[in-house]
């Protein structure tokens, strides 16, 4: 019994459990939490890199701004707000709101006002950048690895602002420089807050919303439909039935589609294929309609559609650094070459900007060290301002020839487009010449045609206070009181439309009060022509109360290379200038000039300089020299430039091909 209790109560214990015996090391009971570990990590890792590619191409889009907006292009960015034009008299917001998409040209052209320190304004650009970036992130739901794909709308407006060229001065749209930053950031705003709508009753609310900021934002709010659009087709919709998908996704596109069609009849000037493209800056000018600086604000709205396919955050195998890394390399490399390649670096564009908004400050030292340090021959603009530096320093005499004086037409660079003068310098060219009715005019024209700008505005009231017309400058004067940066300089001026005989005390009028008071008042035609005009007016004009309008009439005498014109020029000129000594040029003029036509006037007695008869006689041996080698008369300028380049010989007989526009 006791045996068998034995036998049996040994029989009957269970056996000893295996969860308690000790596993050999490749026990899958341990492996469990290592594989979960090493998932962890993984996702970790993935996650750091993803948020270092994130900053990473965060901070290469502010670098790319301010390396060409700031570094590269701060003389466009000046002048593009001084062509530019804001205030806050609702008049203003009333004759933008006279299209689609009114309000968001009202709020570029107001940010483009801080263009005036080029980089405040390129801060605030970029700003808005850095936000549209991420809101793209947050919108489409994707992980920080693919950040280089959304910054590519960036960089197209990077491109579109700094290939602009010539067109600078022939936009018709006053808030290009911020309209696309301003409108793509609206447009991933919307997208955003689609994307985070819980209830399909809130995306049809939120759609309808946005379609109808189309008279606010037009374009643009065309844009953030079809974004919505996109991004609603590619998103999950699992509480959602077929028929509900289709409803939510219809709906922006059917209000893409008819919304404009809608408010087209409160649009009596638009063509009807404007409507749905009002907002769009377009390059177009009396002769060219050009689609190439188009072309990246093209691409702007199209690369968001393709968003919503990139792999949302879950989708770990689509996010390995092996491919996103080098995607993000590449693209970031792409966009730098893109924007180098893009960017407008004609030296004379830049130079020419410079000369202008210097000769603007009345700098002229300025002026002439950027002709001083061209590379080549200079635009006809930048002569001019050039010839107007030196008349107001008295320096005509004695170094216009110093400097480039053959002038080219302006090189467009991607494009025909044919740049007048009259619409790009020759308002100020001609405030300075005392042409106050003349400068009046074309900024009045300019104006209708291309709107109003703070250029223009300043000009015209400079050229009311010279005229007399007090009412007239005051009502300049106050606008430009309501601007940001240019109140200052319109409270300054002001005191003068209540007492006019207080513009003698200010100097920055002097010289151009001079010209205006000994020439008439009136308007005749130019042609479109200013340096035609002038070269034919003055140098056909005599005066003999004035020393500076009778040396501005010798010069163009000199330029125009009439020797009938300059003898009697010239001896009024001396008459005046009794007791002085005659500057150099017009020695070497009167020289020349005697050698070649003696029969007129004998050059026997007069006094000239020993430099002058000196550099004359080694002028003829070197060119006689250089012509019985057998050179062409062009390439012997070019071997004489060096030497005799700063002298009115080399310019009569080698200043050739001057083209005027």
């Amino acid at each position: 019994m006791n045996s068998n209790t034995t036998k049996h109560g040994t029989a009957g214990k269970a056996p000893k459990s295996p969860a308690i015996q000790p596993t050999s090391p490749k026990s899958p009971a341990m492996d469990t939490p290592k594989a979960s570990d090493k998932a962890t990590d993984n996702t970790q890792k993935r996650r750091s890199t993803n948020i270092s590619i994130a900053l990473l191409v965060t901070a290469s889009i502010i670098a790319m701004g301010y390396y060409f907006l700031v570094v590269q292009n701060s003389d466009t960015l000046f002048m593009a707000q001084n062509k530019s034009f804001f205030t806050t008299d609702e008049t203003f917001l009333r004759e933008c709101m006279k299209r689609p998409g009114g309000f968001i040209n009202w709020a570029a052209s107001f940010f483009n006002q801080f263009f005036y320190y080029p980089a405040l304004g390129s801060t605030i650009m970029i700003a808005f950048w850095a936000a549209s970036l991420w809101l793209s992130k947050v919108a489409y739901r994707v992980s920080g690895s693919w950040m280089a794909v959304l910054s590519l709308p960036l960089v197209c407006i990077l491109v579109s602002m700094i290939d602009t060229g010539y067109w600078l001065f022939y936009l018709k749209h006053t808030g290009y420089w911020f309209c696309a930053t301003l409108g793509y950031f609206f447009a991933t705003l919307m997208v955003c807050l689609q994307s985070y709508t819980r209830k399909w009753v809130d995306s049809v609310i939120l759609t309808v919303i946005t379609a109808l900021s189309y008279p606010f934002m037009g374009w643009y709010s065309l844009l953030a439909l079809l974004y919505t659009a996109a991004m609603l087709t590619f998103r999950p919709h699992k509480k959602y039935g077929k028929k509900t998908r289709i409803s939510i996704i219809s709906l922006p596109i059917a209000a893409a589609i008819a919304i404009p069609l809608v408010f087209q009849p409160y649009y009596p000037e638009l063509r009807p294929e404007q409507i749905w493209t009002s907002g769009l800056t377009f390059f177009q000018s009396d002769a060219l309609d050009s689609f190439y600086p188009q072309l990246p604000l093209i691409m702007l709205a199209i690369i968001p559609l393709t968003f919503s396919f990139l792999p949302r955050t879950k989708q770990a195998k689509a996010n390995k650094p092996a491919i996103t890394i080098p995607l993000t390399i590449a693209i970031l490399a792409a966009s730098f070459f893109w924007a180098k390649e893009s960017d407008f670096q004609n030296y004379n564009y830049h130079a020419e900007m410079r000369m202008y908004c210097a000769a603007e400050a009345q700098d002229w030292d300025k002026v002439l060290e950027e002709m001083s340090a061209l590379p080549g021959d200079a635009s006809r603009e930048m002569v001019l301002l050039k010839n107007v530096a030196l008349l107001n320093k008295g320096e005509m005499g004695t170094k216009m020839y110093r400097y480039n004086n053959n002038g080219d037409n302006p090189k467009n660079g991607f494009d025909t487009l044919h740049v007048h003068m009259v619409q790009v310098g020759a308002p100020l060219i001609y405030y300075y010449h005392g042409k106050t009715n003349f400068a009046s005019r074309w900024c009045i024209e300019n104006s209708v045609e291309f709107g109003p700008s703070f250029d223009n505005i300043k000009l015209q009231a400079r050229c009311a206070l010279i005229n007399g017309e007090m009412d007239l400058a005051r009502k300049y004067l106050d606008i430009l009181a309501t601007s940001t940066f240019y109140k200052d300089w319109a409270n300054k001026l002001l005191p003068i439309t209540s007492n006019p005989e207080l513009i003698k005390e200010y100097p920055e009028f002097d010289n151009v009060r001079e010209l205006w008071s000994h020439m008439g008042t009136t308007l005749d035609g130019d042609n479109g022509l200013c340096e035609m005009y002038l070269l034919n007016y003055f140098s056909n004009t005599m005066n003999k109360d004035s020393k500076l309008l009778q040396e501005l009439t010798l010069n163009y005498a000199m330029v125009q290379k009439d020797i009938q014109l300059f003898w009697p020029r010239f001896f009024q000129y001396a008459h005046l200038h009794a007791g002085e000594n005659m500057p150099t040029h017009y020695q070497e003029a009167a020289y020349l000039y005697g050698h070649l036509e003696p029969q007129n006037v004998n050059i026997n007695g007069m006094p000239f300089d020993k430099n002058v008869v000196d550099r004359y006689e080694g002028f003829q041996r070197l060119s006689q020299s250089l012509l019985a080698q057998g050179m062409d008369a062009k390439t012997v300028g070019e071997n004489m430039k060096s030497t005799y380049g700063d002298t009115f010989y080399w310019f009569y007989f080698f200043c050739r091909d001057i083209h005027s526009y």
